[in-house]
């Protein structure tokens, strides 16, 4: 064995690993950590050595400069997202959570360097910044670099593994009641009659009738198309989304679903029908008034929402999209509705997120049970 060449076991505080030591083809010393016990021992790190020198003997082998996790990330973002057939959404946020988070926290570190430690010191650095669903989010995206890691054999063991997640509360969710839905439609009527843009007060109107009575997602609702929906049998049928400028697929394979129509929503759809100039199958129901094209979630939301909550005094919290589609589903538990059908309405993956709204119609709703045992017992004697 060449002089300098050895196998090392180092203990440590917590755990104790194995190292080799040689020169490689330019005589420059190298020091490097395999990995711990048990997985790596003495007679396999003799063979790791061996190979390390026998490519040294034939010139192959010189020391790599330090992988640091800034170089890793654009290796990741230039070979393994492209390959993945991710939704371009997805792939947008790993980017921006790269460039805006991840990147300038760990950058200049070396990526087998990275501890336990250094990721808990991460997350403590973002409490109270970031939203602790964000927070796990980024952690999530960690995961899965250090996997491909791992795979890619550039680091021997994953600091995030067994990383705790910050805890949250679920949000409370804010519910229209059937007085506060009245008064927003009657807001919209009102707004456009005052406005010359009447045409946009009233598509919004029809809009947020469709969210209320169908409780479809907003990227679902913009790219909603005329071939999606069938006024006759009184269904539309969701098949795709609208995502940060891009028609995508739903969220889910459950978010792929036919919704039965009710008489209000059916009434709206056929009032939208009537005013718009865009009805060939493939246009969007609710699109651009002049042009057709897909409608800005932002600015609706901005000019046109907000303002007509505020003229109905409506003064909670309310978000403009997501406590539409809370509303809608919370009304369907509220009305007796199985569960089932309230997870197939809302394009849920799992029954867990159904309950939610299952609990919150029991907290808003108080007097369901007894309208359910009215029904239930009727024909029960006194």
């Amino acid at each position: 064995m060449p002089s300098g060449a050895a196998v090392i076991r180092y203990e440590g505080k917590t755990r104790t690993t194995w190292r080799v030591k040689y020169r490689d083809a330019d005589g420059r010393q190298v020091k490097e950590t395999l990995g711990p016990e048990p997985r790596w021992n003495e007679t396999r790190a003799q063979r790791e050595l061996g190979k390390r020198l026998d490519e040294v003997e034939k010139g192959r082998w010189r020391k790599p400069a330090p992988l640091t996790f800034a170089r890793f990330a654009e290796r990741f973002e230039r070979e393994y997202l492209p390959g993945r057939n991710l939704k371009t959404s997805t792939v947008v946020d790993y980017e921006l959570t790269l460039r805006r988070h991840l990147v300038p926290a760990f950058g200049d570190c070396e990526l087998r360097a990275l501890e336990p430690a250094d990721i808990d010191g991460y997350i403590t650095s973002k409490t109270g910044v970031l939203s602790p669903k964000t927070i796990r989010n980024h952690l999530g995206l960690l995961g899965v670099m250090f996997k491909v890691a791992l795979r890619w054999r550039l680091v021997d063991v994953d600091p995030t593994a067994g990383v705790e997640s910050p805890k949250s509360e679920q949000p409370e969710m804010q519910v229209l009641t059937e007085a506060e839905v009245a008064r927003l439609l009657v807001a919209y009527r009102e707004l456009g009659g005052e406005s010359p843009e009447d045409a946009w007060w009233n598509l919004t109107r029809r809009l947020v009738t469709v969210a209320l009575g169908t409780a479809l997602r907003r990227g679902e609702l913009l790219a909603l198309r005329w071939q999606d929906v069938e006024l006759l049998e009184g269904r539309l049928t969701v098949r795709r989304s609208y995502v940060r400028g891009e028609f995508t697929t739903p969220k889910s394979r459950t978010s792929r679903r036919t919704i039965e129509l009710g008489p209000k929503v059916q009434a709206a759809l056929g009032e939208q029908w009537e005013s718009s100039r865009y009805r060939d199958d493939d246009d969007l129901v609710f699109g651009h008034p002049a042009l057709g094209s897909p409608l800005d979630a932002s600015k609706l939301s901005r000019d046109y929402m907000r303002p007509a909550l505020t003229r109905a005094k409506i003064e909670k919290p309310f978000r403009s999209w997501h406590d539409l589609r809370h509303t809608a589903l919370t009304h369907e538990a509220a009305a007796g509705n199985p569960q089932a059908y309230v997870q197939h309405k809302a394009g849920h993956s799992q029954g867990s997120i159904t309950e939610r709204y299952i609990h919150a119609a029991q907290v808003l709703f108080p007097g369901a049970a007894e309208k359910g045992e009215a029904r239930l017992f009727s024909e029960v004697g006194q």
